[in-house]
């Protein structure tokens, strides 16, 4: 079925072999999550509330929106979304009391139900003049994680991955079918607003949608020879912390405490994983752990990386916006790179090391001109799989690979071979003598090895230059375990809030405090037993 203003299709009917799990609202619109028994995946089911106004309201609707098309204001941004829809908003209200008042429509009983009526149709109408259609339902969805369209769009059904619901798979076939004129309308509005070509010439483009914080890439004929096809990736709307990992299986506490640990010491650590993983969402994270007086600079082709969330929490952040590999005329990652070496001492961290920039960077992490630490992604599901990709696939010689300290793998764990996925750390390694050894490694859960406790030269190298025994180097990330461990605990009772990155911060500056405090002592336990009194206070209001 379809209202006559929308040239996308969806099916009503749901399968007989289907259970409904779970069901809420989107923007007023139910969604109905089923699962389908005999079928390797589940179904997103939605029927848009404006698919199911009358027949002769649709049609107003439609005479309004290609009366709207026809016109073309000269004062509008087409680069700005919410000035487009603002003015489709306010223009269609008037058309649509016009032309309802000249068709005799009833709009309402009374004058507040009929400025609510065209309240309401206003904002159908700029939904499927100004904005994505169908789409913008599964964009406004927080539970939806991803969504593909492949070609050709009429023919095949959207599918939207699902995050963090029990009872569904990870993968979802929707009820939707998206019309090529549907399609093409979606692309030159993202092709409007980011400026950049689509065409034959350019059949790719990728772009962001800031007001739903997701990736666009979209690809076209010749590249998709059976029409247009498009993936929409969502950022999170909140950064993840390495709480927050350990609230959703993704990390231990003693694991998060280790990492905090490293970054605390100035490691460099790759972070690796396939794609889908959450390396981006794990160094984000990582990030955080910086303290406030450690100056950062980020270097990525996407606004992935928690840089503007980070500066509202007042820590020293500089981003660096580069050209993907797909675009030409800006500024590569290699030459931002170059450029970040020349603006002080700071801590790297880049989006993704691939290319180039590879060679300068451990060019400058051998030659000690890298700043404080350094920090990327990179693709590889095995500490010895990222030594074959940086020295045999990018050329990095085998002595400046020992300029990474610890390689984090971030996995995707299939539990019994079912189709719903977890992902999680399985390896944290050092580098070391030209081998790895395992840190943590992954046995049911992330379990610390004897290589931890007792002989890891990096945690053996920050020992000796923060002057302590390795017995209380371990004593310190065992409390920064702890920390964490308290903080999840207080969550289940409480709210997710005391896991966000502001609570992370105050968390972190106390911890550091508290060591300065008492530094000459030594007594983690003093510094465990006055930070747990300070915390239980800082959180009895919440």
């Amino acid at each position: 079925m379809r209202p006559g203003f929308s040239y996308t299709w969806v099916c009503e009917r749901v399968p007989d072999m289907s259970k409904r799990v779970l069901e809420y609202e989107v923007d007023g619109t139910t969604v109905g999550l089923y699962r389908l028994s005999e079928e390797t995946e589940d179904l997103y089911h939605v029927l848009p509330s404006e698919y199911e106004i009358d027949k002769e309201t649709a049609g107003l609707v439609l005479s309004v929106k290609e009366s709207l098309i026809d016109s073309h204001p000269s004062d509008i941004d087409l680069s700005n979304p919410s000035q487009i829809k603002n003015y489709v908003k306010k223009r269609g209200s008037k058309l649509i009391k016009k032309l309802a008042e000249k068709e005799d429509l009833d709009l309402g009983e009374n004058r507040k139900k009929e400025m609510q009526r065209v309240d309401y149709l206003s904002r159908i109408l700029a939904k499927y003049t100004a904005g994505y259609a169908v789409v913008e339902t599964l964009l406004k969805d927080p539970n939806v994680e991803d969504i593909y369209i492949d070609a050709p769009s009429e023919n095949n059904n959207i599918y939207v991955e699902i995050s963090g619901l029990k009872g569904i798979r990870d993968k979802c076939r929707t009820n939707i079918y998206l019309s090529q004129k549907d399609m093409k309308s979606i692309l030159s509005r993202f092709r409007s607003e980011s400026g950049k070509p689509f065409s034959e010439a350019f059949p790719v483009l990728e772009t962001e949608l800031e007001e739903y914080g997701t990736r666009v890439t979209a690809i076209g004929d010749p590249l998709s020879p059976d029409g247009m096809a498009l993936a929409l990736r969502r950022r999170d709307s909140e950064p993840w912390t390495l709480p927050k990992l350990i609230k959703v299986g993704s990390l231990t506490p003693t694991a998060a405490g280790l990492l905090s640990f490293l970054v605390d010491g100035r490691s460099t650590i790759l972070v690796a994983g396939s794609r889908g993983a959450g390396k981006t969402t794990l160094l984000g994270a990582l990030m955080l752990e910086f303290p406030k007086s450690q100056r950062i600079l980020t270097i990525e082709d996407t606004r992935e990386l928690p840089s503007r969330e980070m500066q509202r929490l007042d820590y020293n952040i500089q981003s660096m916006l580069v050209d993907s590999s797909l675009e030409e005329g800006g500024m590569n990652a290699d030459q931002a790179l170059r450029v970040s070496l020349r603006l002080g001492e700071s801590s790297l961290v880049l989006g993704e090391v691939r290319g180039q920039e590879a060679r300068t960077l451990y060019e400058a992490m051998r030659a000690g001109t890298a700043g404080s630490a350094v920090m990327g992604t990179i693709h590889g599901n095995s500490p010895d799989s990222i030594y074959e990709r940086v020295v045999h696939d990018m050329g990095i010689s085998k002595e400046s690979f020992s300029a990474t300290d610890v390689v984090v793998i971030a996995g995707i764990m299939r539990p019994g071979g079912m189709q719903k996925r977890k992902r999680t750390v399985t390896h944290i390694s050092e580098y070391d003598d030209e081998s790895f050894d395992d840190l943590m490694e992954f046995k049911e859960t992330l379990l610390p090895t004897d290589h931890l406790r007792k002989g890891s030269k990096k945690i053996g190298d920050i020992a000796r230059s923060w002057g302590l025994t390795y017995e209380e180097t371990i004593k310190n990330i065992e409390l920064r375990a702890y920390i964490r461990e308290k903080m999840v605990e207080a969550s289940e009772k409480k709210s997710d809030d005391l896991l966000s990155p502001k609570w992370v911060a105050r968390v972190n500056d106390k911890f550091w405090n508290l060591i300065e405090e008492h530094h000459h002592s030594g007594s983690y336990d003093d510094i465990k037993e006055e930070w747990t009194t300070w915390y239980q206070e800082r959180i009895r209001y919440e």
